[in-house]
C-alpha cells in the first residue's frame, strides 16, 4: 500500500512538467530526512563514514536510484497507469528473484508470501481489466467510418457533385 501511495504521489508531483527531476529530488530528500530521524534513535547514524564509503554510496545513489527513477518517470508518462503500476509492482518481486538466482539468497517465508500476494493481485487486476464491459442495452448504430471525408462522400454514378 505504501509503495502504491509512493507511485501515486510521484506521478502527481511530476504532472505538467517536462523534466522529471522534481519527484526524484523530493523523494530522495524525504527518504534521507526520514532515514536520519528514524536512524539516530534506533541504531545511530555515522555522519563521517569516510571518503571511500561516501563515494560508493554516492555512486550507488546516482546510478541505481536517481538515473533509474528518472528513466522510470519518463516512461510512466508514456504508459497507461495500469501498465506502469503493474510493472512497478513487479519490481520488488524481481529483486527477490534475482537475489535468489544471482546471489544465492533464500527468501524468508514472509517475503515469499508477499511476492505471491503481489503476483495474485496483479493477475486478478489484469484479468478483470481485460473483460469487456457488460451491456444491458443493444449498442446504437455506429457508422463504419467517422472521417469527415467519408461522411460527405457522394456515391459514384448519382450525378451529384462532391462537396468541396
Amino acid at each position: 500500500m505504501l509503495y502504491a501511495g509512493y507511485l501515486f504521489l510521484t506521478r502527481r508531483a511530476g504532472e505538467g512538467q517536462d523534466h522529471r527531476y522534481r519527484p526524484v529530488l523530493l523523494s530522495t530528500l524525504s527518504a534521507g530526512a526520514v532515514s536520519v530521524v528514524i536512524g539516530i534513535p534506533w541504531h545511530g547514524v555515522d555522519v563521517a563514514p569516510g571518503w571511500a564509503a561516501f563515494g560508493w554510496l554516492a555512486a550507488l545513489a546516482v546510478t541505481g536510484q536517481v538515473c533509474g527513477w528518472m528513466l522510470i518517470g519518463a516512461a510512466l508518462r508514456r504508459l497507461p497507469a495500469e501498465t506502469g503500476g503493474t510493472l512497478l509492482l513487479l519490481q520488488p518481486i524481481l529483486a527477490v528473484a534475482f537475489g535468489a538466482v544471482l546471489l544465492g539468497e533464500r527468501p524468508s517465508p514472509s517475503q515469499a508470501a508477499g511476492c505471491a500476494l503481489v503476483i495474485a493481485a496483479v493477475w486478478l487486476t489484469g484479468r478483470t481489466a481485460r473483460r469487456p464491459p457488460h451491456r444491458t442495452e443493444p449498442p446504437e448504430a455506429v457508422p463504419r467510418t467517422s472521417s469527415p471525408a467519408a461522411r460527405n462522400a457522394v456515391p459514384i454514378g448519382t450525378g451529384a457533385q462532391e462537396p468541396e
